[in-house]
């Protein structure tokens, strides 16, 4: 007997009805949420690509300063150790901001425990303004982050935040000694490199009252600068050391004002710590951590 095919069904609009599978009604849904996740992470890879790119600088940068904290960390506490090293990055993130703005080629900073922080030049200034510009960068960056951490320990009447505050100040007044590798050894190229004479003075009466190895290291290391001042310049060295008048002027006054402004911001945490004696206790966690790291952190001399 032949099957008589029977009609499609209909609908109310007339439209004949075709049964779908199960199977169509679950994957259309999910075919949907599939593009919808391809064009996610398609624009996600312009993101992803130059995290890669500065993978390397991340890891060499990022872990050095996971280290120090961790060390710093089972020495006074992790919340001092999170503080003292985010000071030292913001104090080095401004010399590299203003190398960067001279277009020079620079390292990423890098943290050693105990002995400080730095960033690698890997081009030398092409003048002494220059030096000095990038050398003054991590002080007047550093001095805001120090001016942060008071301003908020006040406020917030936090022991710990003003005791940071009190250490920021003092480690951006060391790195001003004009000596060597430190901060204030490239600033006084554009004011006098005679100033290198005052800055081996302060040094040596450092490392007679207040022995320490790195600072004895800082004056090994300088002698030939400071001898090199007793010889006649060649005519490149000449040229290197010119600074017009005004870039002097003003290179003067950012340096003899930060080191005012930094000698009040001492004076007046130290009121701070006076008139809270909840915070006597981070004092002695203030000196030790000065003496031990800010004695070395600054820019890598090329």
């Amino acid at each position: 007997m032949p099957i008589t095919p029977q009609p499609p069904y209909v609908i109310g609009d007339g439209q004949p009805y075709q049964p779908q599978s199960r199977w169509k009604k679950l994957l259309g849904p999910l075919a949907g949420l599939g593009v919808v996740i391809a064009k996610f992470f398609a624009q996600l890879k312009f993101l992803i690509l130059p995290l890669l790119k500065f993978l390397p600088i991340l890891l060499k940068s990022g872990g050095s300063m996971l280290l120090m904290i961790g060390v710093y960390a089972w020495a006074f506490g992790w919340k001092w150790a999170v503080g003292f090293v985010v000071l030292l990055f913001i104090h080095e993130s401004g010399h590299l901001i203003v190398a960067r703005w001279f277009g020079l080629k620079v390292g990423a900073p890098v943290f050693i425990p105990f002995m400080g922080a730095f960033i690698a030049l890997k081009e030398a200034p092409r003048d002494a303004w220059m030096e000095a510009s990038v050398g003054i960068g991590g002080p007047v960056l550093g001095t805001v982050g120090a001016v942060a951490c008071h301003a908020l320990g006040v406020v917030l009447d936090s022991p710990l935040l003003i005791s940071l505050g009190y250490t920021g100040y003092f480690l951006n007044l060391f790195n001003l000694i004009p000596l060597g590798q430190l901060d204030g050894g490239r600033i006084a190229t554009a004011l006098s490199p005679w100033l290198w004479l005052p800055g081996m003075a302060i040094m040596c009466w450092l490392a007679w009252h207040r022995p320490n190895f790195i600072i004895i290291l800082i004056l090994i290391v300088s002698v030939p600068q400071v001898i090199a001042l007793f010889r006649p310049r060649t005519a490149e060295q000449q040229r290197y050391f010119e600074v017009t008048p005004f870039q002097r002027g003003a290179m003067a006054a950012m340096y003899f004002g930060l080191i005012a402004f930094l000698l009040f911001g001492m004076h007046e945490t130290q009121q701070d710590l006076q008139d809270r004696p909840q915070m006597r206790h981070h004092q002695p966690q203030v000196a030790a951590t000065v003496s031990a790291t800010s004695t070395a952190n600054g820019l890598e001399r090329f």
